[in-house]
């Protein structure tokens, strides 16, 4: 098991509920968000408290990425606004702040997720695979393993786990003098990439069909239903979660394995839309992915085999020019920061 599977929002396993059911567990900001929408809706914070990346961060033991995600997806819900330019606001834009005690507010909050089993490289993962997914589109880069760890002040290890994870992912590679670097992504490695997933997916598809459950696939098909009703009112963070949906927990249900370790590789492409599509390229008027999402999911209902490698071979092919086309789009915007752990 790779560092960190258990908590990923890349894999998933039985969690209770029906016979075969594959569930996936919250990733931690994905936990951050669900928590304090609840205390928001149940008016435990109220309209008017301002929220601030760093002491949330500080308040539940992590770093800053993950609760950056998590208000950036009660952003994109409506229920906390931008503030001031420093943070947000709960409620609508022009909510007058006021002063709220969030340590108190929030104490029984913090305790639940000291509480919640999690790996140490998790609090950092997701702030280091936006910058090493951002800096993939600039061309090669050294990672330093020992700067990394001091730059966010944990242990060696911590910081080889998340390289770790970077590398299963192909974000990542080490060379012979076993020196990290960022694999460019390229357009012909995006090409080189894709073609992968179109010859080999639908083959992982087809194997992990009489592993899925009639459930299992209703289940992802009502959240796709759902999400397409809604569109464009849906965060990136749903949108990424749909991704998964078809191209990573389905697959994962290959009996063939080496397949399954193989498509790993190339999920740095799903990676690549979770970092930039809602951030650094705007959402699309009409995105495709949902309704051809749909329609694999009901060749899977339907128990069509033949017909599911058809259309995923169809969906793979036409979402490159998609790809490419949001990867230049980074390429001609303002140019990465520098940190100290990448050279």
């Amino acid at each position: 098991m790779e560092p960190g599977q258990e908590d990923n929002p890349n894999s998933g396993g039985p969690q209770g509920g029906p016979p075969g059911a594959h569930v996936r567990k919250l990733s931690l900001y994905e936990s951050l968000a669900d928590s304090l929408k609840d205390e928001i809706r149940g008016q435990r914070v109220p309209t008017g408290a301002v929220l601030l990346e760093g002491p949330l961060a500080e308040l539940f033991g992590t770093s800053r990425a993950p609760v950056r995600q998590a208000l950036r997806i009660l952003a994109d819900e409506g229920l906390i606004s931008r503030f001031d330019g420093r943070g947000f606001v709960v409620g609508p834009s022009g909510t007058a702040p006021i002063r709220a005690n969030l340590a108190e507010i929030l104490v029984d909050l913090a305790a639940q997720q000291e509480e919640r089993p999690s790996f140490a490289w998790q609090t950092i993962y997701e702030e280091v695979e936006s910058q090493v997914v951002y800096r993939s589109f600039f061309g090669r880069l050294r990672v330093n393993e020992l700067e990394l760890a001091r730059h966010y002040g944990v242990g060696r290890t911590v910081a080889r786990d998340v390289m770790l994870r970077l590398e299963t992912l192909g974000l990542i590679e080490k060379d012979d003098a076993s020196r990290w670097s960022i694999v460019p992504l390229d357009n012909r490695r995006l090409s080189d990439l894709y073609e992968v997933r179109e010859h080999l997916e639908p083959l992982a598809l087809g194997g992990a069909l009489e592993r899925l459950s009639d459930a299992e696939i209703g289940a992802m098909l009502d959240r796709h239903l759902e999400a397409l009703a809604q569109y464009p009112n849906v965060t990136a963070a749903t949108m990424y979660d749909l991704e998964l949906d078809l191209h990573v927990r389905c697959v994962q249900r290959s009996p063939n394995q080496e397949l399954v370790k193989i498509l790993q590789r190339t999920h740095c492409v799903l990676t690549l839309s979770k970092h930039t599509v809602g951030i650094r390229v705007a959402m699309p008027d009409h995105e495709p992915f949902m309704g051809e999402h749909i329609s694999a999911f009901r060749t899977m209902l339907r128990r069509d085999r033949e017909g599911l490698q058809l259309v995923m071979r169809s969906h793979i092919h036409g979402s490159l020019a998609k790809v490419m086309e949001r990867a230049e789009t980074v390429r001609h915007g303002p140019p990465p920061a520098r940190l100290s752990y990448f050279s």
